[in-house]
């Protein structure tokens, strides 16, 4: 027998080397930073994957991961589609993430393989800024497609749409240069919705031209909504209503029903009812029909000359003429 060793070829299922073997059944326990680059549909169990950039050592891999979701559930669940960016078979012209569109997150392998990629959640983009002020205590800031969601040291809800940004094209573009922070149409942008430290809760549409807003304030007691210079306020101490606007008009198509212990219209130049019946008084006593009653009681009156009774005024050869008149009264006259 040789004493060579290179003339015996060792089994492998025997002689088993754990270097060689670790490029097989390595399993890698990392969490890794990566960067999403493509967004898919997998056909068969619907789900949305991700192709991931992501970081290994000072190498470069791409994996196919899932997104951790909060809720697993059939009926209770939570999607969302993360951004990617361009890109072709070529190498990126950067490596530099701030240039990169896609969202920077976390991803770990389940059981240690590659092919089970898992993005756990998203981590700060290096091309964002934090802004929240940490010297003031917990609070919490998202945004979304241009809804941005606060919430302050007080504990202040705020909703805010800012819309989508004008810029926001240039994340599909392919990554050059440091992305630029969102830029955004304040002409449509700025509707909030909040819930404030007093507990009360506006709507605003933070218009420059005029806001228009509804805000419900609760230690005043008031509800109060504006439109401009229009503005309508209830109090619901005094149990008060007060509208100030420049035009009021109201159209019923059936019946408008008003009751109260006092009514004061005033007018500076003109009132106005259009109407083919009108009622003016009280049950029993009508001012119209009063007036009818009257022309009636007139006609019958004989005035005294010095030199006796006359004929009743209703013989008068004038009187067909106020009769005329009498009768139009009769026409509009309405009941209570």
């Amino acid at each position: 027998m040789s004493n060579n060793p290179f003339d015996i070829v060792k089994d492998s299922s025997i002689w088993q080397n754990s270097k060689s073997f670790s490029a097989v059944d390595k399993q890698d326990p990392y969490l890794r930073i990566g960067i999403v680059k493509k967004v898919f549909r997998e056909e068969r169990t619907t789900d949305i994957k991700y192709l991931v950039e992501v970081q290994d050592r000072n190498d470069s891999i791409e994996v196919n991961a899932r997104l951790l979701r909060r809720f697993g559930g059939v009926y209770n669940y939570e999607d969302v589609i993360d951004h990617g960016y361009k890109f072709d078979d070529k190498p990126d012209p950067t490596r530099n993430f701030e240039a990169k569109a896609g969202d920077a997150v976390l991803v770990a392998f389940l059981n240690g393989q590659a092919r089970e990629a898992v993005i756990l959640g998203g981590l700060i983009h290096p091309a964002r800024k934090s802004t929240l002020d940490i010297t003031k205590g917990p609070q919490y800031q998202s945004e979304f497609n241009g809804i941005e969601t606060k919430i302050n040291e007080f504990g202040e809800y705020t909703m805010t749409f800012k819309a989508v940004p004008t810029n926001a094209k240039d994340l599909d573009n392919k990554p050059s240069k440091a992305i630029a922070p969102p830029k955004y149409d304040d002409k449509i942008g700025g509707s909030f919705f909040q819930f404030d430290k007093t507990g009360s809760i506006e709507v605003n549409d933070k218009d420059k031209e005029g806001i228009q807003n509804l805000r419900i304030d609760k230690p005043k007691g008031t509800i109060t909504i504006n439109s401009g210079k229009i503005k309508l306020t209830m109090t619901k101490k005094e149990e008060k209503v007060e509208l100030k606007c420049k035009v009021l008009d109201i159209v019923s198509d059936d019946k408008i029903n008003g009751k109260t212990k006092e009514f004061k219209l005033e007018a500076s130049k003109s009132v106005k009812i259009n109407s083919p019946k009108v009622a003016i008084g009280k049950e029993g006593i009508e001012l119209l029909d009063q007036l009818f009653q009257m022309i009636e009681a007139l006609a019958k009156v004989i005035p005294i000359s010095p030199v006796g009774p006359c004929s009743a005024i209703g013989s008068s050869p004038q009187w067909p003429g106020v009769v005329s008149v009498q009768q139009k009264i009769k026409e509009i006259t309405g009941s209570l």
